[in-house]
């Protein structure tokens, strides 16, 4: 009721402000067809390609999660039919983003493509603490590997990134129909808020600030996931117990501890 209520909403407040709702539509499509899709698409077909040949337990599951992304890794880990405690250290550990977004578009965008592997490393590095904070239930035998075929890699990604456009867009028209509601609103919080609902804006709305703590900022906004990863994510896992509650907290932590450590690795080891 309230997520229909919440979206009733949205599509309200788009009525009321058409325009700026398309403009926002169009900024987040041309976002993705320049900086997202190319450095996902053919790297996500790789690992697709990859994954489904090695399979493997919850070792290389967790590796290949980090390398696909999200949802990527929560699609992999869900096919060795976790539930509890382990469907939950699972999810912390793998509720990342992918490197070539971060290698590749973060780096592009500061203008320095070190600081993108610094923000990358701090973010896996995030995931993989707050997933050892939870007791790792008893071993299970993982499924043996299927096969995928280059036509199912091609399809599973194109609906992927179909799907990211869609929430990028979603995101993008919410945050601006929160801005011209409450236009009084600081630019801080409007950066917050677009992180908050779709990240890869809410990242250009954390370098438009101009602050020396956009590195950090980017790291934590990151592996919160904002509101449309997160709603990914918790498709795949809602089957094994995990609620949308547990990951919302899961990232939440991942946030300020993969944050803290990029502040501190810039700080440390400067890069400009």
């Amino acid at each position: 009721m309230l997520k229909a209520a919440a979206f009733g909403a949205l599509a309200g407040a788009m009525m009321v402000f058409p325009g700026d709702a398309a403009e926002a539509a169009a900024t987040a499509l041309s976002l993705w067809a320049r900086a997202v899709a190319p450095a996902l698409g053919p790297f996500m077909v790789c690992m697709l390609m990859v994954s489904g040949t090695l399979g493997g337990g919850a070792v290389m599951r967790t590796a290949m999660g980090w390398l696909c992304g999200s949802p990527g890794g929560a699609r992999l880990m869900r096919e060795m039919g976790l539930r509890g405690r382990g469907a939950l250290r699972a999810a912390a550990m793998t509720g990342t983003m992918s490197p070539m977004f971060f290698i590749g578009t973060v780096g592009g965008w500061l203008g320095n493509g070190r600081i993108g592997w610094v923000i990358f490393i701090c973010h896996l590095l995030g995931a993989l603490a707050i997933g050892l904070c939870i007791r790792r239930p008893e071993p299970s035998d993982a499924p043996p590997a299927a096969f995928v075929p280059l036509g199912t890699a091609l399809r599973e990604s194109a609906l992927a990134l179909l799907a990211v456009a869609l929430c990028m867009m979603l995101g993008c028209v919410a945050a601006r129909m929160v801005s011209r509601a409450f236009p009084a609103i600081p630019k801080e919080a409007q950066a917050a808020l677009q992180c908050a609902l779709e990240v890869t804006g809410g990242v250009k709305a954390i370098l438009s600030l101009n602050t020396p703590f956009a590195p950090a900022l980017i790291c934590a906004a990151c592996s919160f996931g904002g509101l449309s990863l997160l709603l990914q994510n918790a498709a795949f896992w809602q089957d094994s117990g995990v609620t949308i509650g547990q990951l919302a907290l899961l990232r939440l932590f991942h946030a300020l501890l993969s944050g803290a450590l990029c502040q501190a690795a810039v700080a440390l080891f400067p890069l400009h």
